[in-house]
Formats: C-alpha cells, sequence, structure tokens
C-alpha cells in the first residue's frame, strides 16, 4: 500500500533553524532558535551516547529510567523546537488523514547544516504519544537525489551477499557468531524467502568478482569502518593482499556496484558508517552510496553491539522478503530490538533514501502448481547423476565435466564447477551446508567444491573407476567406495578410515559370500557407522574398525538406498523394494515390476519414491504401502528427491532434463 509522506526539511542558519513541511494536507514554515548553542549541543550528544552506551552496560539494568533520562529529554527538546506552531497542526492533519485512509505515515527527514546533519533524530519525541516517533512511525533520513526507482519485481527468495572483514590489524568483530545466528533465525520455516550467502574472501577483489557474477538483491557488511578528516570521506575497512586493513572509500563503491542492476539495498553494520562530519551529506559513505545509485542504504550512526546487530538484521530482512516497504522494515525491527533487549541500541540503524519511493522490491510469490503438474527445471546435458542439497539446490554431474548448481525451484542457475583436467564426474554428494558439494570423477578423483568461490578446497586422488560417494550428516567425514574397501576421510583431506569389506563368514576369495562389486553407500544416523551395498546382495554396516554390525540380505545385488532414522529402504536387481528396520528386520516388501535405481524418503510426509530405468516413478505411502503413479520419464532416471516440505518431487534424467511434479495443490 502508498504511504503518506510527511516531508520534513530543517536548515541551519546560524542561531536558528528554519523547518518547512509539506505533505497532502498542505505545507508550512517556521523560523525558530536552535534548541542548543554549539557547545550545548555538543554536551548534549555526548549525554546522549553515554546514554546508549550504559543502556546496553551488563553492570546496569537495562531500561533503566536514569540511564534513559538524558535521551529522552534531549528528544523532547527537539521536539518542542520542531513540531510546534503551523508544522505541528500540519503533523497532525496528515497523521489524521492517513488514519482516515488506512495509509502507513511516514517521515522524510532532509537536513542542511554542520549540526543538523549528525543529529540523531531518531530519539525525536512523539508530544502526542510521550514515545519516540521512530518507533511507530518510519522516520527515514530523505536525500532527494533521484526519481524513484520503480521496485524491482522480485521471485523469491530475497538474495544477501555477506561480507565480514576481518584485517589482521584491526580488532576482531564477532562475524562467526553473526553468521551463525542470522544462519539460524533464517532456517526457520517462516524465513525462507531469505538468502544469506557469505563472501568467503574480504579484499576488495574478492566483492567486486562476486557483484560481477552474481545476482544480489541486498549487500549487508560486517566491518569496521569511520571517517577519514583529510578526504572528507567516510570509508569501511576491507582487507589488502597483505591481510592488513584496507580502507575502501565512499567514492569506491561507484565503480563497485555500477554493474549491479539488481543491487536495492546495502546493510552497513559498520562502526560511523552514518557519520557526517562535514556541511556536504554526500561524503559520509551510507550518503555516498545513495549517490552512487543504490535506492536505500542502512547504516549505524553509532557502534553498535553484536547482539543489537544481530537481531536488527534477521527482523528486517524478514519483512523485507515479506513485502513490506524498507522504511516499515526497519521501524519494526526497532521495536524487535527495543522489546528484545531494553537498550536504546535500537535508535542506531539509520535509513537513507535515493527518493520517496520505499517499496524497493516487489516479491513474486511462487506459482503453485496443481498436483501432478509438471515443471521444467533446466536441460544440463548429457549427465550421470542429479542430486539434491539443503535449501532445494540441486548438482548435476555433467558430461561434459562440469558440476552445475541449481536452484530445484525455480531453475534459476547458482554455480558451475570446472575441473582442471574436465573427466566426466560421475557421482556427486552434498555436505549439510549449502556451500560445499563433492564430485566423484571418471578417473577417480574426488573434488570438494567452495561453491561461492567455484574452485576445490580439497581434491582427493582415490583411484579407482568406483562411483560410491557420501558426506556423513555432520557434514566432518566423506565416505568413498575403491574396489572392495570403503575409505572415509576427513575435513582436511586426510584418509582416517581404511574399511575393508568382507564376507560375513571371513570366507576366501571365490567362496559364497565374497562381496564383489561395491554399490551404493551411505552413513547410518549418527555418522559413526558405514552402510555399503555388495555385490552378494548384502547391504553391510560396518563400524569405524570395519567390523560388521548387521546385514541386510538380498537374492541379487542392490542398486539404490535411501534412509530415515528408523527406516532403511533398498531396491534390489530382484525388482523388488524392501523396507527394512535399522535392527534387520524386513517390514515391507513389493514387486515393483522392473530394478529400482533410485529412491527417495519424504521429510514432509511418510512417502517413499521409487523410480526403475525405464522411467517410471511411484510413490508409496509408508503406513498403507500402496503405491501411486507419479510420473513417467522420457529416459532413464539419474536423480530422485522429495523438495523441502513435500511439495514437490524433483528428477533428472541421464540426457540432462531436470524436472519438478508438483504433488499439492
Amino acid at each position: 500500500m502508498k504511504g503518506l509522506p510527511f516531508r520534513l526539511e530543517i536548515i541551519e542558519a546560524d542561531t536558528k533553524w528554519i523547518v518547512s513541511c509539506s505533505s497532502e494536507c498542505g505545507e508550512a514554515m517556521i523560523r525558530t532558535p536552535a534548541p542548543y548553542s554549539e557547545s550545548e549541543l555538543q554536551a548534549a550528544l555526548a549525554k546522549v551516547e553515554n546514554s546508549l552506551t550504559k543502556s546496553y552496560s551488563k553492570i546496569l539494568t537495562r531500561g533503566s529510567t536514569s540511564t534513559e533520562r538524558p535521551v529522552r529529554e534531549f528528544g523532547e527538546r527537539l521536539a518542542d523546537t520542531l513540531l510546534r506552531d503551523e508544522i505541528l497542526i500540519q503533523f497532525d492533519r496528515c497523521r489524521n488523514l492517513a488514519k482516515a485512509q488506512r495509509k502507513p505515515l511516514r517521515i522524510l527527514l532532509r537536513t542542511n547544516g554542520t549540526h543538523v546533519d549528525h543529529i540523531p533524530w531518531e530519539y525525536l519525541v512523539d508530544p502526542s504519544r510521550d514515545d519516540y516517533l521512530a518507533l511507530h512511525i518510519p522516520l527515514v533520513r530523505y536525500l532527494r537525489i533521484m526519481n524513484p526507482v520503480p521496485p524491482l519485481p522480485l521471485t523469491l527468495p530475497l538474495r544477501v551477499l555477506g561480507i565480514s572483514a576481518r584485517p589482521s590489524d584491526l580488532p576482531a568483530l564477532e562475524e562467526g557468531r553473526e553468521r551463525e545466528r542470522i544462519a539460524q533465525v533464517l532456517q526457520r520455516p517462516s524465513s525462507d524467502n531469505v538468502e544469506v550467502h557469505w563472501l568467503s574472501g574480504d579484499r576488495w577483489q574478492d566483492l567486486a568478482k562476486e557483484l560481477r557474477s552474481g545476482s544480489w538483491h541486498v549487500l549487508h557488511f560486517v566491518c569496521h569502518g569511520g571517517f577519514d578528516e583529510d578526504r572528507n570521506s567516510g570509508y569501511i575497512h576491507l582487507s589488502g593482499d597483505d591481510g592488513a586493513a584496507r580502507p575502501l572509500h565512499a567514492n569506491d563503491f561507484e565503480r563497485l556496484i555500477a554493474d549491479s542492476g539488481n543491487l536495492r539495498l546495502i546493510v552497513l553494520n559498520a562502526c560511523e558508517s552514518a557519520v557526517s562530519r562535514s556541511e556536504e551529506a554526500f561524503r559520509s559513505t551510507a550518503a555516498n552510496l545513495v549517490h552512487a545509485g543504490v535506492p536505500a542504504v542502512v547504516a549505524m550512526q553509532y557502534e553498535i553491539t553484536d547482539e543489537a546487530a544481530l537481531i536488527f538484521s534477521s527482523a528486517f530482512y524478514e519483512h523485507i522478503a515479506d513485502g513490506r516497504p524498507v522504511d516499515r522494515a526497519v521501524t519494526l525491527a526497532r521495536e524487535e530490538v527495543k522489546m528484545r533487549l531494553g537498550s536504546l541500541e535500537w535508535a542506531t540503524p539509520v535509513l537513507l533514501l535515493a527518493s520517496d519511493e520505499t517499496q524497493i522490491f516487489d516479491p513474486k510469490p511462487q506459482e503453485r502448481q496443481p498436483p501432478g503438474s509438471l515443471r521444467l527445471l533446466a536441460e544440463v546435458g548429457s549427465c550421470s547423476h542429479v542430486a539434491l542439497g539443503p535449501s532445494n539446490l540441486l548438482a548435476a554431474a555433467c558430461a561434459n565435466g562440469v558440476v552445475r548448481i541449481f536452484d530445484g525451484t525455480d531453475g534459476r542457475p547458482v554455480s558451475q564447477c570446472m575441473p582442471v583436467q574436465r573427466e566426466e564426474p560421475l557421482r556427486v554428494a552434498w555436505s549439510p551446508w549449502r556451500r560445499h558439494v563433492a564430485s566423484r570423477h571418471l578417473d577417480g578423483t574426488v573434488i570438494v567444491w567452495d561453491l561461492q568461490t567455484e574452485v576445490p578446497v580439497r581434491v582427493i586422488g582415490a583411484g579407482g573407476h568406483d562411483d560410491g560417494l557420501a558426506f556423513s550428516a555432520n557434514g566432518r567425514w566423506l565416505a568413498l567406495t575403491v574396489g572392495d574397501h570403503v575409505h572415509v576421510y576427513d575435513v582436511r583431506g586426510a584418509r582416517v578410515r581404511d574399511l575393508p569389506v568382507r564376507p560375513p563368514e571371513e570366507a576366501g576369495p571365490g567362496r559364497p559370500g565374497q562381496p564383489g562389486n561395491l554399490g551404493p553407500i551411505a552413513f547410518a544416523p549418527g555418522d559413526r557407522h558405514v552402510v555399503v551395498a555388495c555385490g552378494d546382495g548384502l547391504v553391510r554396516q560396518l563400524d569405524v574398525q570395519g567390523r560388521l554390525v548387521m546385514t541386510w540380505p538380498h537374492p541379487q545385488p542392490v542398486l539404490s538406498l535411501a534412509f530415515t532414522d528408523d527406516l532403511l529402504a533398498t531396491g534390489c536387481l530382484d525388482g523388488r523394494v524392501r523396507l527394512w528396520s535399522w535392527e534387520g528386520q524386513l517390514l515391507r516388501r513389493t514387486d515393483h515390476g522392473r530394478p529400482a535405481t533410485q529412491l527417495a524418503f519424504s521429510a514432509g510426509v511418510r512417502a517413499l519414491a521409487v523410480a526403475d530405468d525405464e522411467g517410471v516413478v511411484a510413490i508409496r505411502d509408508l503406513d498403507t504401502w500402496k503405491a501411486t503413479i507419479a510420473a513417467r520419464l522420457a529416459s532413464r532416471p539419474v536423480g530422485l528427491a522429495f523438495l523441502e516440505g513435500g511439495t514437490g518431487l524433483v528428477t533428472g534424467t541421464r540426457e540432462g532434463v531436470v524436472e519438478s511434479w508438483s504433488l499439492t495443490g
């Protein structure tokens, strides 16, 4: 809904302020003595900052009346100066009109003067409510630089690129904790509309490369910043090639973001990033970004604690992804900080806008498909395996040597990893973290990729032509099949286990029970045991010493495995699909008719998907064991998985056709 703006401008003229306003209700202007002399203002601002610091001190009680009193008195004095006479009449009219029309009211504030430019206006008190205005009415620093930029049509999720700078010669920030906490918040079902990716490096070159290669909507900086008196310009600190701090001045951003057409918002979690110590507002880092063409910038006018910054950012991004205007999202995030921490830090974030347009994104919810409908996600060329990973990302092992990563909900390309040797990848396996995926190639090489940089983080020369590959659920171990052994590697790429797969009776070569070729492999729940399918029909569970813990017998080799915390499903060459307990008990068995080469459990409902080499895909209810035909593929399937939530089924074929089959309306 289009809001009702109340434009308020304050011009400093010697010892007086010229205050003007304009809205749909009319215009007004007054001349009023400044509420403070220069020395009085400096003293008052020092008291405000001191109160702010005390409000989050662990020694004092948060929300203490004595701590807040100087801030409240400061905000009341500002209100007595600004919201008076004709200005107050127009403001009340505008507020009443907004209420009558059921429109949100917003204050667009412009300042012009050495002192008024760096007053924390967010502490302005509403005389009619005896509360801070910015906690219930959006208050925006309005620079009026450009014509309104139309809202960006946005297919969710909102894509946020996080940059945490860690120069070796500056105090460490708790950026790791911020990453973890934001990730935890955004794992909630209500936060599915936001994706945060953290840049692995912290140099200017790293950021420039990522901005050129990705389609980002928001940049989120966690860094130190400041103001350069000599250059009269704000800056933030990234790292140089030597690891030491390298200032990135405000005007450097213009070149950096020139080709980022979808960028609409920058959040600067940096000390003094909103400070301007000059009559020219564009000299501050935040204002320069707006001047460079970014429609909206959120910056910090004081140092902010990690806890407050995290609470603010998490709430802010959720509201933006929900489609709220940026000023309303800031106001709601302020309230979150106020209510959860009780400190005065809710006023530290400042919103600067280039125009009076506050709807910077126009989120489009994903269209819901009728049950059974088909959607083509991607055509990646001939491939040998497609696997679903975290956040509904898909990885495809393509015959041209490339490992392609794309979004399983809309088919959007995410990454493209190209090995130097370009040997065909046979299989891919996902880490529990969306940043890492492993690929096993025709020459036996295993590569673990960093999807942000698209470069290998580990290369394992395993040898052999096997394709068995599996990550443990905690991401600490990677298991491979090599001949009749299982090799387990740690996160550094060192082999920590060599588990020989032996017959249960320790039979010699050629005797019945010899394992033969090893097939699919997985980690059992708990990550301590490995489960491997063998050519003799036995599925074996091995402990960390290679000892046999459990077996699941089959008359012929097992072609596919799938499991949950309490169930193991197997697809056998005899055409039957079996459901087992982890204690070895056979619970269900059915004749699928053809060997099941792909199996997948749903995390959302009790169901098992089964696909055979002829492309027939069926879904079985785990309680009734009844099957329904979900899809008929044009060729041999090489991937099968339920999307998170169980609303869709993704299939991939040998020809590289990746499709999504809707299961709910």
